[in-house]
């Protein structure tokens, strides 16, 4: 009989934690569903783990030779049999109504196509660390994270429709270890709405050994190589990697002339407004969204000559009801920046320190980690 949700799990060298990770979905109060493992050439004791269980919702797949993740998520993506596919790592851990609440999301409205849940991080001996907390409201909150490279659904917590994301060619293995995000970006434009259940319905865990925490450069490589793909799927008339830089606030937008960066944003919200299908009301949230955002970045710097010019163009275009406290929230950067910068520099001058140290070492390791450190020294 066909199960509704395919759980996807690629696993190379799992035995620390796949245990825990397998058992955390048998033990699932919704029961309609498949465990599909790919093992990707383990050297290790996972196949034997995984072929000790003895339950008939759970398949085994081996490749011969290690093929590296994304391409072992693609196997399981086509032999998966489930309407639904639910991701999970095998350092990771479903809570009992991670599936059943993610299905009611996704049969309630054909038009989202992709889940995700609220997640807690843990450490390596399951301690709590603390919790990833997002929302995703509607298309236009998802169009607007996406523009400013907020992906929230993150991947071990995600649930999607499995024949659209093989209609859109399963994950490229040319973006690996951004996959997830690649993905999410080709589900946008294919017109699909996005979810979070506000549970934290996944333990995320951080540890030396994962995937994603030795690849972090190259990783931002393929991911902004990703989203320039995706603007340029909105409009091929605009500086594409201008606009990225200018919304995700990163500092090297400062090295684009304002001037074009700005209307490559405006050709890139016209693109967004037809090729996405967006409506009168939707063009203009999000636009709204934007300008805010565009005010947000210039006050990073305020001081700067290309955030004047992105500081003065904001200030025609944010609400007209909002205007006045835009205007003072700029008034206030401008006291409030430097001391910021001062802080920052002052964390660099003392990251050496014992304690500094120990989160820099941990920033290393863990996404969550390098964001709050990426926070603390500015490089976020």
């Amino acid at each position: 009989m066909t199960p509704k949700v395919t759980v996807l799990l690629a696993v190379q060298n799992g035995e620390p934690y796949v245990r825990q990770a397998v058992q955390s979905v048998l033990d699932q109060t919704f029961s309609d569903f498949e465990l599909l493992v790919v093992d990707d050439a383990s050297t290790d004791t996972t196949a034997e783990i995984i072929e000790a269980l003895d339950d008939a919702r759970v398949r085994l797949l081996r490749n011969e030779r290690n093929l590296g993740q994304v391409p072992s998520l693609n196997r399981g993506l086509r032999e998966a049999r489930g309407l639904y596919i639910a991701r999970l790592d095998a350092d990771d851990a479903s809570q009992p109504r991670r599936l059943a609440r993610q299905v009611e999301v996704l049969d309630a409205d054909a038009r989202v196509g992709l889940v995700g849940t609220w997640m807690e991080a843990i450490d390596e001996r399951g301690r709590r660390l603390g919790y990833l907390r997002k929302h995703l409201d509607d298309y236009v909150d998802f169009v607007y994270h996406t523009l400013i490279m907020r992906v929230y659904v993150s991947h071990p917590s995600a649930m999607y429709r499995r024949r659209p994301v093989l209609d859109l060619g399963g994950y490229d293995e040319a973006t690996g270890p951004a996959e997830d995000k690649d993905l999410w970006r080709k589900l946008l434009l294919a017109r699909f709405e996005a979810r979070i259940v506000p549970e934290p319905l996944v333990l995320y865990r951080l540890h030396d050994q994962q995937l994603s925490q030795t690849r972090a450069a190259y990783q931002r490589e393929v991911d902004g190589a990703s989203q320039d793909r995706f603007l340029a799927q909105l409009t091929p008339e605009a500086p594409v990697t201008a606009v990225r830089l200018l919304l995700a606030g990163d500092a090297r937008a400062w090295d684009h002339e304002p001037h074009a960066s700005l209307h490559g944003v405006e050709l890139v919200l016209a693109g967004a407004r037809h090729r996405l299908s967006l409506d009168e009301d939707e063009a203009r949230r999000l636009g709204e969204r934007v300008a805010l955002r565009l005010l947000e970045v210039a006050d990073s710097r305020p001081w700067h000559p290309s955030a004047r010019v992105v500081a003065a163009y904001t200030m025609a275009h944010v609400p007209t009801d909002r205007r006045a406290a835009a205007r003072r929230r700029h008034v206030t950067a401008f006291v409030v920046a430097p001391a910021v910068s001062w802080m920052r520099q002052s964390v660099r001058f003392t990251a050496d320190l014992p304690g500094i140290a120990a989160l820099r070492a941990r920033a290393r390791q863990s996404p969550l980690a390098r964001r709050l450190y990426g926070k603390a020294i500015g490089n976020e």
